[in-house]
């Protein structure tokens, strides 16, 4: 079991602006801007806008209302004046203007249907879009369908915050892809997706030609553990992060708690449950992956976690233990170690953090 270390984070400022259901933290660090998505399952849906600081402290510039759902955001367009927003019950993609982060306002949605359910019913009933992924050429926005099995495409407008969309890539059927992340090594390209109802990764080859829409070859399919790995009934996988140097791919998966950690009550010896962050090294002329490691993520249901620049620390949300870890990476092999510093976040049973950013 890795070691726990005695160093602890400290709660420096809290903020309920947000709303109900936090769920997804997007940084713009140049301009100090943070835009928080707000589920609203239990209220209104919105996004909020902070001011950050140097003291960690947050000071609230504006709260949008919005369709209910919104899951994940990505900045986009000149100036980063374009907030990309995927939403995942109302099945919409929609683009905000951020230009002054004191007016939030909506530029465009972009509502789906399905003619037939998809190969999981239950849970491909409607389109599920779940992710909004700035491609490296910063030309174009890919969202994962969980419920369509797309990974939807959308072109950005010279100059404007407005999109397009362009030709779809069909995903694996019944694999439900919910997150995906980039990987550029030298002049080649490569898109992984993380797949929640198959609780696989697929990986994907990605080709230029000009000013046209990316062209995607699919390069594998296999479990979240790796060639002919399983996981427990109830799995189900979550984010997917491509290291600072491009060379490893990380990804969470939630509802295994096969794991365990060291209590963080020094005085009880029993062991915690731990859902895993698994490790992937990325083969540079391929884009093939290679399972290195599965480590505990420091407790239950990691849904969303990221690196720091150097990629020396991975901050953990643990939703279901309201528990945000930070864990030491060696950046050469990349391989996990002992947990550096814990603290308890939220209140209640399961209603702890969804995500985690580093500011720097």
């Amino acid at each position: 079991m890795p070691h726990i270390a005695s160093s602890s984070l400290s709660v420096v400022s809290k903020n309920y602006d947000c709303g109900s259901e936090p769920t997804w933290l997007t940084l713009d660090h140049t301009k100090s801007i943070l835009y928080c998505l707000n589920e609203g399952w239990g209220g209104k849906a919105s996004i909020t806008s902070y001011k950050t600081s140097a003291d960690g402290t947050l000071a609230t510039l504006d709260v949008l209302p919005v369709l209910k759902s919104p899951v994940a955001s990505t900045l986009f367009g000149p100036n980063d004046s374009g907030l990309a927003v995927a939403y995942y019950d109302t099945s919409t993609f929609s683009t905000f203007s951020v230009s002054d982060a004191k007016d939030l306002a909506l530029a465009q949605n972009e509502t789906y249907t399905l003619t037939a359910p998809g190969a999981v019913p239950e849970r491909q009933d409607v389109p599920h879009l779940h992710d909004a992924v700035l491609d490296p050429t910063g030309k174009f926005i890919l969202v994962p369908d969980l419920g369509a099995d797309l990974i939807r495409v959308y072109k950005i407008e010279s100059g404007k915050i407005a999109v397009a969309a362009v030709a779809s890539v069909k995903a694996v059927a019944g694999s439900g892809p919910r997150h995906g992340a980039f990987a550029v090594l030298g002049e080649k390209t490569f898109f992984y997706t993380v797949n929640e109802l198959s609780n696989s990764i697929t990986g994907y080859s990605v080709f230029y030609k000009a000013d046209s829409a990316p062209e995607f070859s699919r390069l594998f399919d296999f479990s979240t553990h790796g060639p002919g790995g399983s996981v427990p009934a109830g799995t189900k996988s979550a984010e997917i992060v491509v290291s600072p140097d491009q060379k490893f791919v990380i990804l969470s998966s939630r509802g295994e708690n096969l794991l365990n950690i060291p209590n963080f009550d020094a005085a009880n010896p029993k062991p915690l449950p731990s859902d895993p962050l698994i490790s992937f090294s990325i083969n540079e002329g391929t884009g093939a992956l290679t399972l290195i490691q599965t480590a505990p993520a420091g407790g239950r249901n990691p849904r969303g976690f990221s690196l720091n620049k150097a990629g020396t620390l991975v901050a953990s949300a643990l939703q279901d233990d309201n528990r945000v870890v930070i864990i030491e990476r060696d950046v050469k092999t990349g391989l996990l170690g002992k947990i550096v510093a814990y603290a308890t976040v939220g209140v209640g049973e399961n209603n702890g953090p969804n995500y985690a950013v580093f500011n720097e």
